[in-house]
């Protein structure tokens, strides 16, 4: 069995360069897509990389969750860890966001947008709802998704590839609270268990098999097709972390990227459509978006404060030093 990375995910300070490679990509492949919907643009690649970049970001934060801190650390100090490194970035954020679109604000404002978080902003409060469900019931991760399957399963069905909310009260969350408790159990199955390496090319036939089905319901996503085959692709991606994170691979400016997720994943679609409004292309949108992003995440590094408030990574460690804490799990 492979020995899991420590520390949790999109924010940790590179302990496993292949899963650090992993997030980059992932956020890069996020800010593909999102630059092409702003553009309006129409790809396969769009419909396949919309079916597997959430729920694998999703896994992975379960697969690096340290479930032995989780569940031994005071509340105080939990929520004070996660509050700081994940939260506040994430409210800040949403703040931003809803300051520059005009959203109308009411009493029922904080209900709505924790509940039904508008744009890319549910990520965060449904990654944070599965971690306060794995530290709140003390069961191993094969019964934790056993009781999640069927409630994935049944939003699955019940909004296909669609998301909305369950219900029509002030009280109704968002369908991807319960949409992805399958895919961050599962991510947490396979740090405890890992994947036997006699199964290694049966989980790459798998996940083949399940893109090229998932590739076809593009134009007719056809409800009893499209559950299993994203299930297909996303668990079996999720089962080849163990062996990834065994390569040791790097690439510098991605490996960045991947460490400081959390602020690449928050910040992107503003720097985006600021650099769109310029008249230029999505490509060209894309290529500029990313270096700004490092640029600024680069910038905060040097002030504590600031990056609390933004959600960027400190400079890197020493590799004999060990970080303070272990970072809290984060996207895509």
């Amino acid at each position: 069995m492979c020995k899991k990375p420590a520390g949790p995910g999109v924010l940790s300070v590179g302990k496993n360069p292949s899963i650090d490679l992993l997030k980059g990509v992932l956020i890069l492949l996020v800010m593909v897509g999102h630059a092409m919907e702003l553009a309006h643009a129409q790809h396969v690649a769009l419909w396949i990389g919309s079916g597997f970049r959430m729920p694998l970001m999703i896994g992975i934060s379960g697969y690096l969750l340290n479930i032995g801190r989780l569940r031994s650390e005071p509340g105080e100090h939990f929520f004070g860890r996660y509050g700081e490194r994940m939260l506040l970035p994430w409210l800040v954020a949403m703040v931003a966001y809803l300051l520059i679109s005009g959203w109308p604000l009411s009493w029922h404002t904080p209900i709505d947008l924790l509940l039904r978080p508008p744009f890319h902003l549910w990520y965060i409060p449904v990654l944070f709802f599965l971690i306060l469900i794995a530290r709140a019931v003390p069961l191993r991760p094969i019964w934790l998704l056993a009781i999640g399957v069927p409630f994935s399963l049944a939003i699955m069905y019940g909004f296909g590839p669609h998301h909305g909310p369950i219900g029509a009260s002030l009280l109704s969350p968002d369908s991807r609270y319960l949409r992805y408790p399958v895919y961050f159990f599962f991510g947490m199955l396979m740090a405890e268990r890992g994947l036997p390496t006699r199964y290694l090319g049966i989980a790459l036939l798998t996940a083949a098999l399940g893109m090229g089905w998932w590739s076809a319901l593009e134009h007719d996503p056809h409800i009893l097709a499209f559950v299993p085959a994203r299930l297909l692709m996303c668990l079996s991606l999720i089962a080849l972390l163990p062996h990834f994170a065994r390569l040791r691979l790097s690439f510098g400016p991605v490996n960045h990227i991947g460490r400081d997720s959390l602020f690449f994943y928050l910040w992107h679609p503003l720097v985006m459509a600021l650099v769109m409004a310029s008249g230029v292309g999505a490509a060209v949108t894309l290529a500029l978006s990313v270096p700004i992003l490092f640029g600024l995440g680069r910038l905060s590094a040097g002030h504590a404060p600031l990056r609390r408030w933004i959600g960027s990574v400190p400079p890197i460690r020493r590799r004999d030093e060990e970080p303070p804490l272990d970072p809290a799990p984060q996207p895509a």
